[in-house]
């Protein structure tokens, strides 16, 4: 069992590709080059419009909560490790995310992707989590299940994968929060059980360009400079964007300078009587 559960955390920092049903494997089959996802085959893609019940039991559908960035975090509720702790490092990160605000500016999906889970079980797992984490702001999450045709089209749509393992009684699958814009596209996968705020910020602020609406100007300065590392799997400096502009803003302080001092020995010489 530890082993199977160091595996799991192993994996915890790939995301996956397609297909939903109980796939079962045994510890000796199992290939975890499987779970990695190409995002390039995904990014840009428009998630499916599925329908889905909330905790309390309330149909809502994909669409509905879209109509600002969204946070899509795929889990099970009867997980005993990775899933907790997937949705405690989100509730974490977004408290210092700055002036972003849950509701305004963004929303947060937990979907389950077993097809045994309840809107009943849904309910558990919020309380679960309300009481590790203490934040109010949870109760705005939406924590929700879907039918399994539901289910296996979303996650084909965003490359996500996931295997059951009868031998431990346990899914096998990644670890990732997944941006979706509004209109369903999706913008940006972040891998890891802790996402770092910043990124989560720029993330959020990434799916909202190019959709009408005003993002405040020291936002778009700051999600100027940065851009999305593949291969790191985080935000950087944007250092072509940043020489660039230090170029700009020496040219425009030169020229500045140079009207000045013109200006200033014009001045002088005209009260002195003399000729420029």
């Amino acid at each position: 069992m530890l082993k199977f559960f160091t595996m799991v955390v192993s994996l915890a920092l790939f995301i996956t590709p397609q297909s939903f049903a109980r796939t079962q494997f045994t510890k000796s089959d199992f290939n975890p080059a499987v779970m990695k996802i190409k995002e390039d085959d995904y990014l840009g893609k428009t998630a499916p419009d599925i329908k889905m019940l909330d905790d309390t039991g309330r149909a809502l559908t994909l669409g509905s909560l879209t109509s600002r960035p969204l946070i899509l975090l795929l889990i099970y509720y009867n997980c005993p490790n990775i899933c907790p702790l997937l949705g405690e490092g989100l509730a974490n990160s977004l408290n210092y995310i700055g002036d972003l605000k849950l509701g305004t500016d963004y929303n947060v999906l937990v979907l389950s992707f077993d097809r045994g889970d309840t809107p009943e079980k849904a309910a558990e797992f919020h309380r679960k989590l309300q009481r590790q984490v203490g934040l109010q702001d949870i109760d705005r999450w939406v924590f929700a299940t879907a039918a399994e045709d539901d289910i296996k089209t979303l996650t084909e749509a965003v490359g996500y994968r996931f295997f059951y393992s009868s031998e431990d009684n346990m899914f096998v699958h990644p670890s990732v929060y997944i941006f979706l814009s509004p209109g369903r596209k999706i913008t940006r996968y972040i891998f890891g059980i802790k996402p770092d705020p910043f990124s989560i910020r720029l993330a959020i602020l990434e799916s909202v360009r190019g959709v009408i609406g005003k993002v405040p100007i020291s936002s778009l300065a700051t999600l100027a400079c940065y851009r999305y590392d593949a291969e790191s799997r985080g935000y950087v400096l944007n250092l072509p964007f940043l020489f660039a502009s230090v170029g700009v803003v020496m040219a425009v302080m030169t020229a500045i300078l140079t009207i000045v001092v013109y200006r200033k020995r014009k001045c002088l010489k005209t009260d002195q009587g003399g000729k420029i």
